[in-house]
Parts: structure tokens; sequence; C-alpha cells
């Protein structure tokens, strides 16, 4: 029997703006990676936590805890900024080895 979280790690929640299909578990790892460099950034250059507690304040359960609609409206919001420090290669984490950017050239026009 399939477990249901690798069922939905695995399903394709949206396309992103170059055409890739993202599945929950690459959107959430994106969303990850931008987290991280957002409060580092905020933190080294602006001794700024905010973003940080304002995750943290509400008991904020985690990208890979959203439903696919919540995960995707998420990304959109988000997706410009992503691509942004993707293209700058200024992510602090890496990108999962699923992600269709992780084999393909860098973007020109985000």
């Amino acid at each position: 029997m399939e477990d249901p979280k690798q069922i939905e790690d695995d399903s394709i929640v949206g396309t992103d703006t170059q055409g890739n299909e993202l599945t929950h578990y690459v959107i959430a790892e994106r969303l990850v990676a931008l987290d991280c460099t957002i409060i580092v950034d905020d933190a080294v250059k602006y001794k700024d936590l905010e973003y940080l507690a304002d995750k943290l304040s509400d008991g904020w359960r985690g990208y890979h805890r959203m439903s696919p609609g919540e995960l995707w409206s998420e990304y959109k919001e988000m997706e410009g900024q992503f691509l942004k420090h993707y293209n700058e290669d200024s992510l602090l984490c890496g990108l999962a080895e699923a992600d269709p950017l992780a084999t393909s050239l860098k973007i020109t026009n985000p």
C-alpha cells in the first residue's frame, strides 16, 4: 500500500512561469530555500528578524503540511523572489534533486 504523504509529495500542484510542472515536494523545497535565504539576509544585512518572528508567532505549520491549494497560492506570491535569488545564485539551500531547475540552465528573464 502506498504512503499517502508520498503520493501527495509526488502530485503535480501547478506549472510555474517557465512551464515546469511542479510537485508538492518541489514547491515546498523551493519555498524553504527562499525562506532560509530571506531570514539570513535580513538578520545579517539588516539585523532584522521580523520575517522569522512572523513565521514563528502563529505556530506556523510548514510548507510540507500545506494543502496543494495553499502551497500553490504561497508559491505564486513568492515565485518572482525565488527566481531572482535562484538566478543570482544567492539561495542558501540547494534545490531538490527532483526540481526541474536542478538540471536546467539559468532563466534569463524571470
